[in-house]
Order: C-alpha cells, then sequence, then structure tokens
C-alpha cells in the first residue's frame, strides 16, 4: 500500500490536462491527491472548465504531501506566481527537500520562488528566456529532474512528468510501466 500524496494548486486560469491528467495517472497509481484552490474552492480552467476541490490553500501545510505540483496555463500561473502563499509553500517544501513539479509555463513560479538556481530545468519555451538571467539552466527537454525539481514543457508531455514524480516518489518502474501500458501511452 502507497501512503504517498501529492498536492496539486490549483489557480483561475490553470490548464486542465497539466492537473486533471495527472491526478487521474497518480490516483491510478495508487497515490493520494489533494487538489487545493489557492483562494477558492470552485476554479475556472483556462478553458472555462470548473473544477470543485475540497480544499483551499489554507488547508495545506507542508506536512500534508510528498510533492507539490503546480500546473500551467494562463492566468493561472501569474495567479499563482503572484500569491505569496504559494510562495512561500514552495519555499517550504525545498527545505523538506520535497518533490516539486511544474509543467508549461509554471516552472516560471519556482524561479520567482528562487529555488532554481543552477538547476537544469525545461517549460514551455517561453520560459527559455528566464535562463539568460543566469539562473538556471534550461535544456527544452520534453520533461526534466534535477534533484527535487521536476519539470515538463507541456501539456503534450503531461503523463510523462506524472510518472516522472511518480517515480521521484518511489513507486516501483514496473507499477509506473503497467499503467502506462494500460493507458496505452509510451513512456520512454
Amino acid at each position: 500500500m502507497n501512503n504517498k500524496t501529492v498536492c496539486i494548486l490549483l489557480a483561475d486560469g490553470f490548464e486542465e490536462v497539466e492537473a486533471i491528467y495527472p491526478a487521474d495517472i497518480f490516483k491510478r497509481l495508487g497515490i493520494n491527491v489533494i487538489m487545493a484552490g489557492i483562494e477558492n474552492n470552485i476554479i475556472r480552467g483556462t478553458h472555462d472548465i470548473k473544477i470543485e476541490t475540497p480544499y483551499t490553500l489554507n488547508d495545506i501545510d507542508v506536512t500534508s504531501f510528498d510533492a507539490l505540483m503546480l500546473p500551467g496555463g494562463l492566468p493561472g500561473t501569474i495567479n499563482l506566481r503572484d500569491s505569496q502563499k504559494v510562495i512561500e509553500l514552495i519555499r517550504q517544501a525545498d527545505n523538506e527537500h520535497k518533490i516539486i513539479a511544474a509543467i508549461c509555463a509554471a516552472p516560471i513560479i519556482l524561479h520567482d520562488a528562487g529555488i532554481i538556481k543552477n538547476k537544469r530545468t525545461t517549460g514551455y519555451p517561453t520560459c527559455e528566456r528566464l535562463a539568460n538571467s543566469g539562473n538556471f539552466h534550461f535544456t527544452g527537454n520534453m520533461v526534466e529532474q534535477d534533484q527535487n525539481i521536476i519539470t515538463a514543457i507541456g501539456m503534450g508531455q503531461a503523463a510523462p512528468f506524472a510518472f516522472a514524480i511518480a517515480q521521484a516518489l518511489g513507486i516501483p518502474s514496473d507499477k509506473i510501466a503497467n499503467t502506462a501500458k494500460n493507458a496505452f501511452i509510451d513512456v520512454k
């Protein structure tokens, strides 16, 4: 039995696929999922799909999860980035060496939280501009992991991103491969 938990933070304007697809994969792997809106329990995605969560950011602390995941999307990424509570939670999670994962534009949040200095990351191609500031190494890979930080380039990599998080949480590779096979997902 697995007792790992991933907390997925949602803000209005989040990219639905980047949040829901990984959540589904985590559940298939037996990983607990906490979805929390940063301000409300009803969050509207970038494509106007509404998600109702049982939690808000006020219900979450660093002890309630093993991995923290941030979907991209606009203006969701900006809304997450502009929340001081989100930035504080990211910094606390990093201090506790928790897995911190961001996809698409969301690595910008990790940059602004100051936790990716000198680390290899990827993200939506516009994130590459941040690399010019010298704060991190943008690889442009589909999925990238450097220590406790996992990043992915975008929506098309939601499944490999989720499997990378699961692997970092210690889910056995045969269970990951079987889940991917049963969902007709090609993970390399």
